[in-house]
């Protein structure tokens, strides 16, 4: 099992993945509560490693998750394009209604945060890897 976060200096996604690249649990959550949280999905999933998303965010949560000494790996992965590709995926889950749906994907936007979403696109660029 892997968890796999999109760091952001507001919020991060996670995903939680197994080895299949099956998602069993995805969630947006305050970045202020990642660490607290962080405990919980590795002992409910069994996690042994942690993928986190490259960006200047994910450098900073890297730092604080090696002081943590979990026990963990961590990987990083690079962040390149995961918002749009977590846009597709998105749209590919909430099929657009009306006049929306004849819009391409690439210019709707979507009503909801989709950092679980860019979270669960890191975790299949690790496991694709």
């Amino acid at each position: 099992m892997i968890l796999a976060i999109d760091p952001g200096k507001i919020k991060c996604g996670l995903a939680v993945l197994n080895e299949s690249g099956n998602v069993l649990e995805k969630k947006i959550i305050p970045r202020l509560e990642i660490l607290s949280d962080l405990p919980f999905y590795l002992s409910r999933f069994s996690i042994a490693t942690v993928i986190v998303g490259q960006g200047a965010f994910g450098k900073e949560l890297g730092k604080e998750l090696v002081e943590l000494d979990l026990k963990i790996n961590i990987v990083f992965v690079s962040e390149k394009n995961s918002t749009l590709e977590a846009r597709k995926l998105y749209w590919l889950n909430h099929k657009p209604l009306g006049l929306y749906r004849f819009l391409p994907a690439s210019l709707r936007v979507p009503p909801v945060p989709i950092d679980d979403y860019a979270a669960m696109i890191l975790g299949s660029r690790y496991l694709e890897g």
